[in-house]
């Protein structure tokens, strides 16, 4: 029996399929896509080609396929008008769910082995970079402390070349330990620094490189940390990913974050339906500046990738990790949607907010905005892009109180994302796994 499939339609003259199928070999079965301009019938065309040929929904189809054969390799001898360029990244991303590869006349995907952590874990990956997977991913770690020890796994661009444990249970991450990181290089607001400052867990901080289509790095340093978690007391791993990419291990759940105002066809095209589909949990951030009626659109092609998956609507409320009530502050942030209602919800605290940047990210607009900063007892910041070597040491050499706050992801739509973890948590380290295959 071959190990290679290959989808066909009716464009192509019968024997014209069965020429190529015998060029490329090793084939065990075909998977008919559509069209009729040069067929008589399908039962003649299964004759023709003298293998199993089958038909229908081609997605399901193609799914049944690979879950009832040994298969390889996804070959596809189908034209336009049949397929088009979107219905061939679901495709890819089907194939590459199944953790096969999928080629045609001059493209290729195919898929890293995705091995097991060595204990329970949930992954934590996003659908493209800013839509709050760090955010997501420490508030996983927080509610799991209630029933777990749960261990972080980051991997970033910024991330240490070895494998680093940051040990946030005991060590308190202050703005001058930071500040001293990043006279040394270091990049202080790396992800494993933020979970483990704002979650209060232990964390392992990976680098990596480049992000391919589908979400895998081209190279990171994730086995030395897989390594090194199986040597710990910690009974369950959060795996975070980086941007769009995440960690080529096979986690036991997936809870998947994409942003309301992301492009839609980001997540109903391309690679958008692979990360969708891996997940059970799907949280939908940036809802309140989205809107109800683009929400529900995100909605929609979420469930029209994922019907099994819980989705939940959310936005960020801030969560600071200091006392800002009586204080004068400035409030520096990344996401320019948010800031608004991050001063609103500071003033609520008891805050008077002098100023406001959603500049973190972009470092010449920062420093600006930081020259303008007068009049206040202290600066409330996240812990990412430009925090620690831009905004601290301008507010500790000016001797002004340095306050990291966090997102809360807080749900809109009526459900409770913290009970939903906690049931997702307890499922995993019961060694009940459901990763969508």
């Amino acid at each position: 029996m071959g190990s290679r499939v290959v989808l066909i339609d009716g464009e192509h003259y019968p024997d014209v399929i069965k020429w190529a199928i015998k060029k490329l070999g090793d084939v065990c079965c075909a998977v008919f896509l559509g069209g009729a301009e040069k067929l008589d019938s399908l039962d003649a065309l299964e004759r023709v080609l003298g293998m199993p040929l089958y038909s229908g929904d081609p997605l399901r189809t193609i799914s049944y396929v690979l879950s009832s054969n040994k298969v390889t390799e996804v070959v596809d001898l189908s034209d336009e008008p049949v397929v088009d360029y979107e219905a061939r990244f679901r495709i890819a991303a089907l194939c590459l769910r199944h953790g096969v590869a999928y080629r045609g006349a001059d493209f290729e995907f195919r898929p890293k082995e995705m091995r097991k952590p060595p204990k329970p874990s949930i992954a934590i990956i996003g659908t493209g970079k800013r839509v709050g997977k760090t955010a997501v991913g420490g508030f996983v770690a927080r509610t799991l402390k209630e029933i777990s020890r749960p261990l972080i796994i980051t991997m970033g661009r910024g991330g240490p070349e070895r494998s680093e444990i940051v040990d946030g249970e005991r060590f308190e991450l202050t703005p001058e330990f930071l500040a001293q990181l990043a006279r040394e290089g270091r990049h202080a607001a790396s992800d494993h620094f933020e979970d483990a400052l704002t979650s209060r867990v232990t964390t392992i901080g990976c680098r990596r490189c480049g992000g391919g289509m589908a979400g895998f790095s081209f190279f990171d340093v994730v086995d030395e940390a897989m390594e090194m978690a199986r040597n710990m007391s910690h009974d369950l791993l959060i795996l975070e990913g980086s941007g769009a990419s995440f960690p080529a291990y096979l986690a036991d759940a997936y809870i998947t974050v994409a942003s309301a105002l992301q492009r839609e066809d980001y997540l109903r095209g391309y690679f958008g339906p692979f990360r969708l589909s891996l997940a059970e949990v799907v949280v939908v951030t940036m809802a309140e500046a989205a809107g109800e009626e683009r929400s529900r659109r995100i909605v929609e092609i979420v469930r029209s990738v994922n019907q099994k998956a819980d989705v939940h609507l959310v936005t960020f409320r801030p969560r600071p990790l200091g006392e800002v009530s009586g204080k004068r502050i400035a409030v520096v942030m990344t996401n320019e949607f948010g800031i608004e209602p991050a001063k609103s919800h500071f003033e609520g605290l008891g805050a008077e907010v002098l100023h406001l940047s959603s500049n973190l990210s972009k470092r010449p607009f920062l420093r600006r905005d930081l020259e303008s900063f007068t009049g206040i007892d202290a600066v409330a910041v996240e812990l990412k892009a430009a925090a620690v070597d831009v905004v601290t040491m301008w507010a500790l050499e000016r001797g002004i109180e340095v306050i990291y706050f966090d997102n809360e992801p807080v749900n809109v739509d009526g459900k409770d994302l913290r009970e939903t973890v906690l049931e997702l948590g307890k499922r995993v380290l019961g060694g009940e796994s459901d990763t969508r295959n």
